[in-house]
């Protein structure tokens, strides 16, 4: 920041001072009184008004330089995201289908194994000697031989909206705004009431 602009944040500085001291000092008893108050409020309106602008005059700039490079980056990278997502995608509907091959064999070979002990039970019954308990090869875990690198996260979808217990369940205030706005006295669950401010001109 150069010297000027120093001196010029100096002296906003030392009017806003000013202004503080001037607050605390003004007493409000009578119309007259709030008539002052009232053109203090409105020079302190104006100051703040002042000193947006003169942080627009450093910000702005900074801001569309900060906008190109943030916009610059993100196109080139987009390429790369659109190759992960491809790729990602890929090996998750491998997975999946690698899973459930598994998940057939596994129960394949269950069902193998129960008909199998099954003869094995009828051949003892009949008193033939059984050595041991029939025992397949399971196919191999996935998670042993993939080099994919996962965690289980946990999502969820809205079935129905009326079921959802309240605490789950936020109010839009905007759009109740916007309806008190457009003219709207009356909503169930909501007071609607006026309450007076300052306006400062």
């Amino acid at each position: 920041m150069s010297e000027i602009k120093n001196r010029e944040m100096v002296e906003i500085e030392a009017v806003n001072t000013s202004f503080v001291l001037q607050a605390e000092r003004q007493q409000v008893a009578s119309q007259t009184d709030a008539d002052f108050t009232n053109v203090i409020l409105k020079q302190i309106s104006e100051q703040v008004k002042m000193i947006e602008e003169k942080r627009k005059t450093f910000t702005a700039p900074l801001n569309q330089s900060l906008r190109e490079i943030n916009s610059t980056f993100k196109e080139l990278t987009k390429p790369l995201q659109t190759a992960k997502n491809i790729l990602t995608q890929k090996v998750m509907a491998w997975r999946r289908e690698e899973q459930e091959k598994i998940r057939i064999e596994q129960e394949r070979i269950a069902r193998e194994e129960e008909r199998r002990r099954k003869i094995q039970e009828a051949h003892k019954e009949q008193g033939h000697e059984i050595s041991k308990p029939v025992v397949m090869t399971r196919p191999e875990p996935l998670k042993q031989r993939d080099t994919t690198q996962t965690r289980k996260v946990w999502k969820f979808k809205i079935i129905d909206v009326i079921k959802i217990p309240r605490e789950y369940l936020m109010i839009d205030e905007s759009n109740i705004r916007d309806a008190i706005r457009k003219g709207i006295r009356e909503i169930p669950g909501v007071k609607i009431y006026q309450e007076e401010i300052m306006v400062i001109k």
